[in-house]
């Protein structure tokens, strides 16, 4: 371990061979990155970044003070998600539903959602889960609608089934839409990594039998994990229906359950894996009033950029604009376990700002295209022309 401790700290540490210069007017904005020494540096994204660069950061670029690139790479959170395989006693068909008998062993582990492994490819249903320790009587725990579509960014699937935390030894799960659950994994809010809220503006309003609910992220491609949603009401079990927005794309549907808060138990929140800048939430109402004091917490976990030491202060990020090409370093492709993460410096970045040499792309568009202002004037001054002809006639006649 410590052979490979001195490793990681050298790949880290000592700065790549100068890469192939960067034209610095590709790129629309810039900020500088503020880090305590020379070494790696640990650098969370927030609003601007993930706004204005691309899914991914594929177009972002570090510069250090001569101008050569500085290698980054994307590093995982620092706790994992544990997610286990569950063992399928028996697995079959029940009428119109798929069924399958699940046992956690003997341990009481506490677990708030179940992931179903089904070949099914285009598909919509709802997923029931039941819990029980002599497998004779059973507990409603929660229900999650389940799908496979095809949508305008590919395909769409969510097999994700989330309930009220439950530390019964057998699950049964009774599904729709499928023919077959040939197994599932299970997972817990302690083995889960940890999230931060992200700030939204939320925005409520009534319609018909409905409550609907637009939340506003602040900026797009917002990393979505999960989605809370609570009231003051004493007791409700509602369904509920959620959509993303991103820039460039419509609303798509992420996440369909139920809420709940009966007996002192709430439903647990609903499992999001997104990116968008806007959720619209839909809460079927019925005959009920709509849900009194609605509290809407979105989080998210936390995503970090590790860049390589060794280049001369200050660095600086440039991101969005013309530059197409996905960064491609050997530091990406270093074991994960050979960083030495723990050596790593936390950087702050710093205000961003439009990059003064920046060279927009050249509009290639038509002049109808670029100037429709210039067709619709045209249009009228044909019609006057029309119009005036037709009357001078009139008055020859």
């Amino acid at each position: 371990m410590k052979a490979l401790a001195v490793v990681a700290a050298g790949v880290a540490g000592l700065a790549a061979p100068a890469a192939a210069p960067l034209n610095v007017r590709n790129f629309r904005y810039e900020r500088v990155l503020r880090a305590p020494a020379a070494g790696p540096t640990l650098i969370e994204p927030d609003g601007p970044l993930y706004d204005h660069s691309r899914v991914g950061f594929s177009d972002l670029r570090i510069v250090d003070a001569r101008g050569e690139q500085v290698p980054w790479r994307t590093v995982p959170p620092p706790v994992a998600e544990r997610r286990a395989q569950a063992e399928i006693l028996n697995s079959g068909r029940r009428g119109r539903q798929a069924v399958a008998l699940v046992d956690l062993g003997p341990g009481h582990r506490v677990v708030d959602r179940i992931d179903l492994v089904v070949a099914d490819r285009n598909f919509v249903g709802r997923a029931a889960v039941f819990g029980s320790d002599d497998r004779r009587t059973f507990t409603a725990l929660g229900s999650s609608r389940i799908f496979a579509l095809d949508s305008a960014r590919g395909r769409v699937r969510s097999t994700l089934v989330t309930f009220a935390s439950s530390d019964f030894r057998y699950l049964e799960l009774r599904a729709t839409g499928i023919r077959h659950i040939f197994g599932a994994t299970v997972s817990g809010a302690a083995q889960r990594p940890a999230l931060r809220p992200i700030k939204a503006h939320v925005s409520i309003h009534h319609s018909g039998r409905r409550t609907l609910v637009l939340v506003d992220l602040g900026y797009a491609h917002a990393p979505i994990a999960e989605l809370s949603v609570t009231a003051a009401t004493r007791r409700y079990d509602r369904p509920i229906e959620v959509e993303a927005l991103d820039r460039g794309h419509g609303w798509e549907p992420v996440a369909s359950s139920r809420i709940f808060h009966y007996y002192g138990r709430s439903s647990p929140s609903l499992a999001i894996d997104a990116r968008a800048a806007r959720l619209r939430i839909a809460i079927a109402d019925g005959d009920d009033a709509p849900l009194s004091s609605l509290h809407i917490r979105v989080l998210t976990r936390r995503e970090s950029l590790l860049i390589e030491g060794g280049h001369v202060a200050p660095l600086r990020l440039l991101y969005g604009g013309r530059l197409r090409a996905t960064a491609d370093y050997d530091f990406a492709r270093v074991p994960r376990t050979a960083l030495a993460r723990s050596a790593a410096h936390r950087g702050a970045l710093g205000r961003e700002h439009l990059n003064p040499v920046f060279e927009p792309p050249p509009d290639r568009r038509s002049l109808v295209r670029r100037h429709p202002a210039m067709v619709d004037a045209a249009l009228v001054l044909a019609a006057l022309a029309i119009g005036a002809g037709g009357l001078l006639a009139l008055r020859r006649d």
